[in-house]
């Protein structure tokens, strides 16, 4: 039998194109996804260690104002310590605020 020139055509397409195993298995496409992968992967690794880098930094300056914190807790604790003392306290009542150390006195109630 005879075919025609559009017959022969759309067999020659069948012929042209290439399954997807003919795809994947091809040097070409084998040498590009290595170059792809081995250009993607360094530069990928380069930016995933600058951010745990800068997230590294962070995390110093965090502790480093926890520190900072904690010692100043330490300090207004002491100072409380030290401005809430009994005698401190008895002192600034009478010379700062004029009062007077009086004796206790004792009260009595008669019942009858």
């Amino acid at each position: 039998k005879a075919m025609t020139s559009r017959k022969r055509q759309k067999r020659g397409q069948k012929h042209d194109r290439q399954s997807v195993p003919d795809v994947v298995g091809s040097w070409g496409f084998l040498l590009s996804l290595a170059f792809l992968i081995l250009t993607i992967w360094p530069l990928l690794h380069l930016f995933l260690m600058n951010e745990i880098k800068e997230a590294q930094y962070r995390v110093d300056a965090i502790r480093n104002n926890i520190t900072r914190i904690q010692q100043s807790i330490i300090e207004i604790d002491s100072e409380i310590a030290r401005l809430s003392r009994a005698d401190r306290i008895k002192y600034i009542a009478v010379h700062q605020l004029g009062m007077v150390d009086s004796q206790p006195t004792v009260d009595v109630i008669e019942v009858e």
